[in-house]
């Protein structure tokens, strides 16, 4: 009953069936509904004949269901029988309630459980586009998809959850115990829905066919009568001014008739539905009055309680079924987004012939490299650029995605789709897929705090290009080069202290040079740093900044992805993106001086004194 992209969505998560045990629990609610009805109705007649006052004749409630009434011991006064079926009610409703707790509560789990495994298997997939695609590549498609799209189905399918099959038993439950008591006035009523339904939305279908046709309509003329008064006078000038009025008149005309067509779509809406029911209403009350009249009749006055309650529930399932189907239909394009992206190719290396490398000791290369991202969009457009050690690099882009996209291949992350990517002279294609990534290192603006010791959080994973054995030495020689010395001394158990992200003793900048220790322990080949956006005093910028000129060796190739003006003009070289290629590679005072577009830039990100 959903469609093909949310079954596939439910069985990539190992729900491509609803569970049976919560699915009875539902039903078991539903019928519940029509249950309670009759009940109350039962005690309505008892209340109507007790004593058969004035000579009145029993009358049970429906010939075919059995009446709770006569059920009861005949020697119960009838207070008793109506105070034991109103037990017997609430006794129901308790059940009922009980029951709809935990079919709410098991719909809310199964719901998370199929966002969790999803989400689980978005990040899976996206690890393993990160190598033939780089990060960026995928961040609009995979942002959209978690934030927007898998929200949405989820939110759907637990609410097509909460209605079917639950709402289609009450529905048909409901509108079988409504047959069992007055199948006549059940079978008027239903017609009378199906007619009252049809009759709108012939109404509402024209309304919405013109509509929009009319509004658009109306738009173009209001514009252009605020056109005319602004060019009253200019167009006076051209023309002859009775022209001029004659045009305006007329057009003030159209403009008229359309914006009151516009806005009375919708009046025909109560009058026509407050008529349409009215009528109605009174055959359904007609039709009552010569049942309960007609000296053959076994119709019960007290059968009107729970058959209007029981028409109540139906038309409730009714609307909520309506509304279930539309919205899951809304939800079918993020279910096939989520469904396309989760089916995007991802090319198999056979990394058993390819190379590895223990580091990168000459260069870097790109040399007409174009890269996409996940719908086919250029992200890098025949960029050409040597990245060579000893120098700090800054990369600068009018659109932060593309720098991103950049240093994520430097750090072998995803594959160019043409052009060559050269690692000593070795194209990148020959070498295995994690070959690169294991000689990079990453230093966010964070500092990519994880919940341990800042000894812990200094060593970070044993999964390095080499395996290395960190002295304490080394440990205090990188606090001491990431600026971090008097920060540590702070700290209750200094370095054994236990930290964690958003850590309230730590500042950005704080986590930002652990993240730059971090670096200079690992001593990996390519390192790339995003600095912080956080705007400090001149000092402590310049102490980070001396942190991250550490990091420079004749031996890594050090990039920055700067967010300070210090830093900028601290960069060996500067390259510069704009519209996916590279406008411009050199130094910042170079550039400030030949370049424009790179002057509009710094002056847009790097301006000290912005707000």
């Amino acid at each position: 009953m959903i469609s093909k992209s949310l079954s596939a969505l439910l069985r990539r998560t190992g729900q491509s069936s609803w569970g049976g045990s919560t699915a009875l629990v539902g039903s078991v609610v539903a019928v519940c509904v029509p249950l309670i009805a009759y009940l109350l109705g039962s005690m309505v007649n008892c209340l109507l004949y007790a004593q058969q006052r004035q000579g009145a004749v029993y009358k049970p409630l429906s010939p075919w269901l059995p009446d709770v009434g006569h059920l009861l011991p005949v020697d119960w006064a009838p207070l008793a029988r109506i105070t034991a079926i109103l037990g017997g009610v609430l006794i129901v409703l308790t059940i009922c309630a009980v029951l709809l707790f935990f079919f709410y509560r098991q719909i809310q789990r199964s719901a998370v459980a199929f966002e969790v495994e999803l989400i689980g298997q978005l990040r899976m997939y996206a690890r393993r586009l990160a190598t033939t695609r780089t990060l960026s590549a995928q961040q609009t498609a995979l942002t959209d998809c978690l934030d927007y799209h898998l929200p949405r189905v989820r939110a759907s399918l637990g609410r097509w959850w909460r209605t079917f099959p639950r709402h289609v038993t009450q529905l048909l439950a409901c509108i079988l115990v409504a047959l069992l008591i007055a199948p006549t006035l059940t079978v008027l009523t239903l017609l009378a829905t199906v007619f009252v339904v049809l009759i709108y939305r012939m109404f509402d279908r024209s309304r919405r066919t013109s509509l929009p046709v009319v509004r658009e309509r109306a738009a173009q003329q209001r514009n252009g009568l605020v056109e005319q008064s602004i060019r009253g006078p200019l167009l006076n000038s051209i023309h002859e001014e009775d022209e001029v009025e004659k045009r305006f008149s007329d057009q003030l005309d159209h403009y008229r008739h359309d914006a009151i067509r516009s806005l009375t779509s919708s009046a025909w809406r109560i009058p026509t539905m407050l008529l349409i029911s009215g009528l109605l209403a009174c055959l359904f009350l007609f039709v009552v009055a010569v049942q309960v009249l007609a000296s053959d009749s076994n119709f019960a006055i007290a059968s009107i309680l729970p058959f209007v309650l029981c028409l109540t529930g139906a038309s409730i399932s009714a609307v909520r079924l309506e509304r279930t189907f539309r919205e899951l239909k809304l939800v079918e394009s993020a279910a096939d987004e989520l469904n396309r992206f989760l089916s995007l190719s991802v090319d198999e290396l056979n990394d058993d012939e390819l190379l590895d490398i223990a580091q990168v000791s000459k260069q870097i290369e790109l040399e007409h490299v174009t890269l996409q991202d996940s719908n086919g969009r250029k992200l890098l457009e025949d960029v050409s650029v040597l990245f060579k050690p000893g120098q700090l690099i800054g990369v600068v882009a009018s659109q932060p995605l593309q720098a991103h996209a950049l240093v994520e291949l430097l750090m072998g992350f995803g594959r160019p789709v043409s052009g060559r990517m050269l690692v000593d002279g070795e194209l990148i294609a020959n070498l295995k897929s994690r070959s690169l990534t294991k000689c990079a290192h990453w230093v966010a603006r964070d500092g990519a705090i994880v919940t341990g010791s800042v000894l812990e959080n200094l060593r970070g994973s044993d999964d390095t290009c080499a395996k290395k054995t960190v002295t304490e030495e080394q440990i205090n020689d990188a606090i001491t080069a990431a600026k971090l010395t008097t920060t540590i001394q702070k700290l209750p158990n200094e370095t054994m202290t236990l930290i964690s992200p958003d850590d309230d003793r730590l500042s950005t900048e704080d986590a930002f040079r652990i993240g730059i220790a971090r670096a200079a322990l690992r001593q990996t080949s390519v390192v790339v740093v995003e600095e912080p956006d956080v705007r400090l005093e001149a000092e402590m910028e310049e102490e980070s900044l001396e942190a991250i000129c550490g990091l420079v060796k004749p031996s890594a190739i050090t990039v920055v992805l700067p967010q300070r003006l210090l830093t900028l003009r601290q960069c060996d070289v500067v390259v510069m993106l704009h519209n996916h290629r590279i406008a411009d590679t050199a130094t910042h005072a170079e550039l400030l001086q030949r370049n424009e577009l790179y002057r509009h830039i710094n002056y847009l990100r790097f301006n000290p004194f912005r707000s």
